[in-house]
């Protein structure tokens, strides 16, 4: 890229949230294009072959859609891309390191927002709150024993991942008076958790809170075999991607009324009808990251990666 030419910079793709003050403050960066569509193949080609900068949230860039662009630009096209997600798989690293095409990603922005949407689902969870909100709608009054839920105040709370995420539940699991176990690929300490295998966390919680990057490391972590291993009545919350576990072993132990509930922000469809029939089963759409703070947040973030990229002072870079 030109010193003296001015930064070309390209939203792919039908950007979840934008703002007013934020494009001004792109569009003091470079020349922005903002489209508002989920792009093919071709279409997408030609929007990297021509940016210096792509902000990206739902295309799957892959190494053939990556090489096009190189094919179509010649030395030119994308040389940097800012997904507005923290998690990465959409992108295929190894060809943008091939290609020598940098990537940032936002690791920080939904961190808090995540944390309280897990420690919401597990109260919810606990204190059987979605049957008896069912039952109160129904114009049941003071039925108690269907209801029995349990208190968070000394149950164990088993982490799956202990990185920001993680370690933000944590905190606010600790103040709650939870014992907080953990477990981490490389058995790192995490102040204020016990750091257990896989299989000790699986048999020792009360619940299961799943918090880790998709990617073929993580791919079924959460084995049929270890969710064999769950003690009656626990409480499972995962934001993680449906890969992350065996699903139709969790989802058979759910529907055996061997778990206490399930809270899951991304579900495989073809068990939407099985999970939900459970009645302590929440479902959601890939929202727990979404609150106020978490979008606007996530735009700072963007632009300081954006921005470090051009002054040659990159941040939050994907190795």
């Amino acid at each position: 890229m030109s010193a003296t030419r001015t930064p070309r910079i390209v939203c792919l793709d039908e950007p979840t949230y934008l703002t007013g003050g934020f494009l001004r403050q792109l569009s003091a960066l470079g020349a922005v294009r903002v489209h508002y569509d989920r792009p093919g193949q071709r279409e997408a080609v030609r929007r990297l072959a021509t940016a210096d900068v792509a902000l990206v949230e739902w295309t799957r860039l892959s190494a053939d859609l990556l090489r096009a662009v190189r094919d179509t630009a010649g030395s030119g096209g994308v040389r940097h891309i800012s997904t507005l997600l923290s998690a990465t798989d959409q992108i295929d690293l190894g060809a943008t390191r091939e290609l020598g095409i940098s990537v940032s990603h936002c690791p920080d922005y939904s961190v808090s927002a995540v944390a309280e949407y897990v420690i919401a689902c597990v109260g919810t969870l606990s204190r059987q709150i979605l049957p008896a909100s069912r039952a109160g709608a129904a114009g049941v009054a003071h039925r108690y024993p269907p209801f029995l839920g349990g208190d968070l105040r000394g149950s164990v709370l088993g982490l799956v991942g202990t990185g920001r995420i993680g370690r933000a539940v944590a905190r606010r699991a600790d103040a709650l008076g939870m014992r907080v176990l953990g477990s981490n690929r490389e058995g790192r300490a995490v102040p204020g958790v016990e750091v257990v295998g896989l299989e000790e966390l699986a048999r020792r919680s009360d619940v299961l809170s799943v918090q880790v990057p998709s990617n073929e490391s993580t791919r079924e972590l959460l084995s049929e075999e270890l969710i064999g291993l769950l003690r009656p009545g626990c409480v499972v919350v995962s934001v993680s991607r449906a890969q992350t576990f065996a699903m139709h072993a969790l989802a058979d132990r759910h529907r055996a009324g061997e778990l206490g509930g399930i809270a899951l922000d991304d579900a495989p469809a073809e068990l939407v009808p099985t999970l939900s029939a459970q009645p302590n089963t929440l479902l959601t759409p890939g929202i727990a990251w979404y609150s106020r703070d978490s979008r606007q947040d996530n735009l700072t973030e963007v632009l300081a990666n954006v921005s470090g990229f051009l002054k040659g002072e990159p941040v939050n870079v994907v190795r």
